[in-house]
């Protein structure tokens, strides 16, 4: 009889164990920031378990409770639930800004210490979505679509970003910590960067030399890593794959990192992508468009309170296919079979080695910001034969940038020096030249002051720059070739340096619902190798270059204003922004072949420009829990040579961008839908054709998978499934009609733990 009771009771404990619930939600916020947050469920004494992406109460008894949720800067979230025996019940939240709160500060820059006050006009795009996860266009594939962003193709993989109608060198990319130069004063030379342990790119459009330097003429690129290792003293990371049908590309990544009790950690993250060639609209291959990249990034550090440093490594290999001028001539072609891998010529290989450092520490009375890199980047490009490189060079870039900030007063002072040294050499196996060996020294002090009254914010800045450059063409290599430089030197050097003062002005004013947002800066860049120094054959673009040692530096005055409403439902932003460039240089032919080559001259020109334009976003999110989502944005550029009253060449087709984001309700399966337009572009620049406009529609669903404590993410997205065959403008292989990709099925697979 004993026996029995106990089995009775133990019965009861089981069945009533059982038919316990399970509450899962999902968290997101009304901004799209990341937030931690404090989970309760009023009535029970069970404990949320903290997910990446929400968090779950287990072993709950059925019953009625009341839901909490809240996160410093955002309204309380409460619900009453009522939760079923054996039931599983998931749910969607969206954390909402008060009406009458203030701004939440996210810093944007460590280094030069600007935050969302700034009145720069910058977007944050995050990099985490499954869908948008290893595009063969790497980066560039997802920030095209930013209001005011736009990418130039040399095929896929070889993608140049362009801010307000500003690219090439105009643009900086800080990667890592480091200012990237990766030779990108080459048209087919690429950005060199995918989002491998990227969380976010913040973007800053508009001049901002006052805190970056030469070449952010047009904006920046804040690159920011995934270290969502330091949330947590368990292992965490994910493994995925990835595969394009619009070239048989796949990719395989892994992530994995770990904080310890004692605040150290470490992380790593791979990543392995082959692409065959790509096929057009009309199911056309072009030919030689295939690539494949390797990379390995390792970081380790200390996180505390008051003090965080990290140092860094990466690795980035790439071998890409160079398309051919001729390669829609069907005799001439370079396609073979659909599923060839194998590198054919001609094509580029480029290795990056980059090795940084940073640390941060916060006082009561000032913070201050360190940062030393150094990069090294080979390039090779190899057109005649596998075992001869017809031009290459191997750069090497330190990079330092150091600052202070004085906090605990009414106006924030913050005091920087910033600086490179860049030593380019062509490689001793090199059988072509086209620029000579060169080197510079740059270094810049800068001094900003933040003060923030009632509802106003103000931040002004004053730069000052110096840039010696140094061209070489002593060694014996050049002097075979015959190389010449300007002036012909007697000892076959040149110098040249540059000067000058920049700054910047803006106020921000928040009013509730309402921000405005109004600065006027300056930029500058100072003309890269090429534009100063080249005189010679450039084989992965079949021209032959000429530069000019005479440019002055570029100089630009932009004014730009901001106009941003956020509510529950509707949040809406509007920028306009006008600039002057004085010294602007552009690249044209000069309609007149090399006699030794056969090739096209290419010639650098320097005139004033005048650049105009904006950019806007609308979105709705007309129920509030947050499941379907409207979002409409575009922009316009218009860029002129005042001194000849004609367009500038390279200025990006208006674009607009129409998307809706579904997410079910207590479903953890999202769909989307977006439609692309790009404008004809009617005002061609010198030696430039007028470009058809286009239509791309794209499609795609990601659905969650619990598996325990992890999650795996499936992810299907079509892109251009009207398979659209066009010639965008602003693809660097538009003069010879090389039609862009056709429709796109990308899946994805990432298991996150």
């Amino acid at each position: 009889m004993k026996y029995c009771v106990i089995s009775f009771f133990l019965c009861i404990g089981f069945f009533s164990f059982a038919q316990n619930a399970t509450l899962d939600v999902n968290v997101s916020t009304e901004d799209g920031f990341d937030v931690f947050f404090d989970a309760k469920l009023i009535g029970s004494s069970v404990d949320a378990e903290i997910l990446e992406k929400g968090f779950q109460f287990k072993d709950v008894k059925p019953g009625k409770y009341t839901l909490q949720v809240q996160a410093i800067g955002y309204e309380l979230f409460q619900k009453e639930i009522e939760l079923k025996p054996s039931q599983l019940m998931k749910l969607d939240i969206l954390l909402q800004i008060p009406e009458d709160a203030l701004d939440e500060v996210i810093i944007l820059d460590e280094q030069s210490g600007i935050s969302s006050k700034t009145p720069y006009s910058f977007t944050s795009v995050s990099m985490g979505a499954i869908q948008q996860k290893s595009s063969p266009n790497g980066l560039m594939g997802t920030l095209r679509e930013v209001p005011g962003v736009y990418g130039a193709e040399f095929g896929q993989g070889i993608v140049k970003p362009f801010i307000r109608g500003l690219g090439f060198s105009r643009v900086v990319t800080v990667f890592q910590g480091n200012k990237l130069e990766n030779q990108q004063w080459g048209a087919d030379h690429g950005l060199g960067v995918n989002d491998l342990g990227v969380d976010r790119v913040d973007v800053i459009k508009g001049p901002a030399s006052v805190l970056y330097g030469s070449g952010a003429l047009g904006g920046v690129l804040l690159i920011k890593d995934n270290e969502d290792y330091l949330k947590s003293t368990d292992w965490t990371g994910n493994v995925g794959s990835s595969f394009n049908s619009i070239s048989n590309g796949y990719r395989t990544f892994a992530s994995i990192g770990k904080k310890l009790e004692n605040d150290f950690y470490f992380a790593t993250d791979l990543a392995y992508e082959n692409h065959a060639d790509y096929k057009d609209g009309d199911g056309r291959i072009i030919g030689n468009s295939r690539f494949n990249t390797s990379s390995i990034r390792l970081h380790t550090g200390i996180e505390k309170e008051q003090f965080q440093n990290k140092l860094s490594f990466t690795f980035h290999n790439q071998n890409l296919g160079i398309i051919s001028e001729n390669e829609m001539q069907d005799d001439s072609s370079l396609a073979t079979s659909r599923n060839d891998r194998s590198m054919q010529l001609p094509f580029q290989e480029v290795k990056d080695y980059l090795l940084s450092y940073k640390q941060s520490t916060q006082h009561e009375n000032f913070e201050t910001s360190l940062h030393l890199s150094h990069h090294v980047n080979t390039r090779k490009e190899i057109e005649e034969a596998f075992d001869e490189v017809d031009l290459g060079f191997r750069q090497m870039h330190t990079f330092y940038n150091g600052r202070i900030s004085l906090t605990n007063t009414k106006i924030k002072h913050s005091f920087g020096l910033q600086g490179s040294f860049l030593n380019n050499k062509n490689l001793d196996e090199a059988q072509e030249f086209l620029v000579p060996d060169a080197s510079f020294f740059e270094t810049g002090v800068y001094y900003m002051a933040e003060y923030e009254v009632k509802d106003y914010f103000f931040q002004g800045a004053l730069r000052y720059d110096f840039r010696e450059v140094t061209a070489d063409a002593s060694s014996q290599a050049l002097i075979n070739d015959g190389f010449i430089l300007p002036g012909e030197p007697e000892n076959r050097k040149l110098s040249s340096s540059f000067d000058g003062i920049t700054g910047s002005l803006g106020v921000s004013k928040t009013m509730n619902k309402h921000k405005v947002k109004t600065n006027i800066s300056t930029g500058f860049r100072t003309p890269d190798l090429a534009e100063l120094f080249s005189n010679g054959s450039h084989p992965g673009t079949t021209r032959f270059e000429i530069g000019n040692a005479n440019f002055d530096r570029e100089q630009s005055y932009q004014a730009d204003i901001n106009y941003e409403y956020t509510h529950q439902q509707f949040s809406a932003s509007l920028s306009v922004f006008s600039s002057l460039v004085d010294n602007y240089i552009f690249f044209s032919s000069s309609d007149q072949t090399e006699p030794e080559t056969g090739m096209n001259i290419w010639t650098y020109q320097q005139v004033d420009a005048r650049l105009y334009g904006g950019e806007f976003n609308f979105q709705y999110i007309p129920f509030s829990n947050n499941s379907l989502r409207f979002n409409l944005s575009g922009a316009m550029v218009r860029g002129d040579n005042v001194d000849i009253d004609e367009p500038l060449t390279f200025i990006p087709p208006d674009n607009m961008n129409f998307n809706v984001n579904w997410l079910p309700f207590n479903t953890p399966t999202t769909f989307s839908a977006g439609l692309r337009l790009i404008g004809e572009q009617s005002r061609p620049g010198f030696n430039e054709e007028q470009t058809d406009g286009y239509t791309l529609f794209n499609l795609g669903v990601s659905h969650y998978f619990e598996l325990g404590a992890n999650e795996l993410q499936v992810g299907l997205t079509g892109n251009n499934l009207l398979n659209e065959t066009y010639v965008d403008h602003m693809s660097l292989l538009r003069a010879n009609s090389v039609t862009s990709p056709g429709r796109n099925i990308m899946l994805n697979l990432r298991f996150q733990f």
